[in-house]
């Protein structure tokens, strides 16, 4: 049975990877580590593509989009 850790990261840049790192060297092995970067505006997402682990992966929302108010007819 394998399970999911899941850890979620905002501008965590400079922790990020002694984070993961610590989680990747747990003596139980089955498992899959979900990072979650809540849109990041330091250099995190870089940081955690840079790390090679086949259980690590990435989650990052897409930006959000923008929008364009539409104006109110006067009636």
């Amino acid at each position: 049975m394998q399970i999911s850790v899941i850890l979620p990261v905002y501008n965590a840049e400079r922790w990020v990877a002694e984070s993961v790192q610590s989680i990747l060297d747990q003596t139980f092995t089955d498992f899959e580590l979900l990072v979650v970067d809540d849109a990041s505006t330091d250099g995190t997402a870089a940081v955690l593509r840079g790390l090679n682990d086949p259980r690590l992966r990435l989650i990052s929302p897409p930006p959000p989009r923008k929008t364009v108010d539409k104006p109110t007819p006067l009636t």
